[in-house]
């Protein structure tokens, strides 16, 4: 009989396999909130893991936490230099663009349609309140009921609030745990597995680190070419601070999307720029859509596909459908996860369901000894 007919056993093995593969996802969904601090500790240990070492091995520092809290020193240092470097520049703008924009507002307030359709109407609404009414028991009533749920949903933020501090607390403890015990964490991690699949376990494992270093060299170089097109194209339509908003739009691209949420102050200062210049607030902002509509079609069809398909081997399609998976599935964590995990999936595919190799076992160990 063919060696690799499909028996009872072989079925039962992979009927277990795919429930185990099953029971994982469901696990890490519905515990994706809880995992994220640690993904994203992990993540940070793993990016300061390098500049630990060397502080550790070149500048000859004995303990590991002495190195660590160094690595993080300079981290901070080099931040708190470059908001030093930036927040002049930033303050230098918001105080030329606040006599502006007061100025703006005073005009606007003498606008004939102003005065004569809103302030007038907004007289007549109040006139017309009765408000021997309206301070009446049963109204006050209906006030406090009005009022009860933006106070909850005060409070909710306020909750919010620390528990994101909370967060970030148990983010950092992540990581300098991880960071203190880098390597024999690798190592043991190997030895969760049972003996005839450490070898699997352990290939594996390289194929993630790699893939992770194939990302992250490719990422940066998106951010590169992300943040320098920003520049040149606000640079172009004339906003203000056109450098510093391209850096901060190719930072952000670290994290796939993640550069949207620089939309916001982008708007703010192309609303400023153009009281500032008396220009036409409606060109300002349609150059500013031109910019990030030109720039977000170039990343996503030549960009992205080029240097991510060449760093880890995958085509623009599959990388564009892995985000979009991912991200459904496990919101902020699964595009830092995606095509890490993606290149892995498609590595094993490959090697072992299509059977271009097998999982050693014990006997191909003892076979090939």
């Amino acid at each position: 009989m063919n060696a690799r007919n499909y028996s009872l056993d072989s079925t039962v093995k992979l009927v277990i396999r795919i429930l185990i593969a099953v029971g994982l996802f469901l696990i890490v969904r519905n515990l994706a909130g809880v995992l994220l601090p640690f993904v994203v500790g992990w993540f940070l240990a793993y990016l300061i893991y390098p500049l630990v070492c060397f502080v550790q091995y070149k500048l000859r520092v004995r303990s590991r936490i002495v190195s660590i809290v160094l690595s993080l020193l300079f981290i901070v240092g080099v931040l708190v230099g470059a908001c030093f470097l930036i927040l002049p520049i930033v303050y230098n703008e918001f105080i030329k663009i606040v006599p502006i924009l007061t100025d703006y507002l005073a005009h606007l307030s003498e606008n004939p349609f102003i005065n004569d359709v809103i302030i007038n109407n907004m007289k007549t609404y109040f006139d017309s309140f009765d408000y021997d009414r309206l301070i009446s028991f049963d109204t006050l009533n209906v006030v406090i009921g009005k009022l009860l749920p933006p106070f909850w949903g005060l409070l909710s933020n306020v909750w919010k609030l620390l528990l994101t501090v909370l967060s970030v607390f148990i983010v950092l403890l992540y990581m300098i745990f991880i960071l203190s015990e880098y390597e024999k964490l690798n190592s043991n991690l190997i030895k969760v597995f049972p003996v005839k699949y450490r070898r699997f376990a352990s290939e594996l494992q390289g194929e993630l680190s790699n893939a992770m270093n194939q990302y992250f060299r490719g990422q940066f170089i998106i951010c590169l070419i992300e943040g320098t097109l920003y520049c040149i194209g606000f640079s172009i339509i004339g906003l203000p601070m056109a450098i510093a908003m391209g850096i901060l739009i190719g930072i952000l691209s670290i994290v796939p999307y993640l550069h949207t949420f620089g939309f916001v102050p982008v708007i703010f200062f192309a609303v400023a720029g153009s009281i500032e210049t008396g220009s036409s607030l409606w060109l300002m902002l349609l150059g500013v859509l031109i910019v990030f509509a030109v720039i977000q079609v170039t990343t996503d069809a030549l960009i992205v596909p080029k240097i991510m398909g060449r760093k880890m081997g995958l085509s623009p399609a599959i990388i564009l459908l892995s985000l979009s998976i991912f991200g459904v599935l496990f919101g902020f964590l699964g595009l830092i996860i995606a095509l890490p995990v993606t290149t892995i999936a498609i590595s094993y595919y490959k090697r072992f369901v299509i059977g271009n190799e097998t999982i050693a076992d014990d006997d191909t160990v003892t076979t090939t000894m």
